[in-house]
């Protein structure tokens, strides 16, 4: 009896850790990385629609993109393993800070905008 419980704890840990390294290769392939805030992950279905280096501001055609909702479940998850945390949210805009740098992120129906600001 004892020699079947390490096997199955063993079995139980390698089938998560697989399952956590395939989430994060698939998550991973899924997003890239915005243009002016770095390491800030932005939805790799999105497309570029303006771009503003003065302004430090990214506009992004995202069906997924909602004022009334908000941004997808699914996506801020990734924005939190990405390692920025929320520090705002006002209506559909919310802002997000990783390491002193700030990001707002603004959500309407099919549009994504993004504007990094540095402190």
């Amino acid at each position: 009896m004892e020699e079947k419980q390490p096997f199955k704890l063993r079995y139980l840990f390698v089938t998560f850790i697989a399952f956590i390294i395939a989430l994060t290769f698939y998550y991973g392939q899924t997003f890239e990385e915005a243009i002016y805030s770095e390491g800030f992950p932005v939805p790799g279905k999105a497309r570029i629609v303006k771009v503003s280096s003065v302004k430090s501001f990214e506009s992004y055609s995202w069906k997924p993109a909602s004022e009334e909702n908000g941004l997808p479940i699914r996506y801020q998850l990734i924005i939190r393993l990405s390692g920025w945390k929320k520090v705002n949210q006002v209506d559909g805009m919310t802002t997000y800070e990783k390491e002193g740098q700030k990001v707002d992120i603004v959500s309407r129906n099919n549009h994504l905008g993004i504007h990094g600001q540095n402190e």
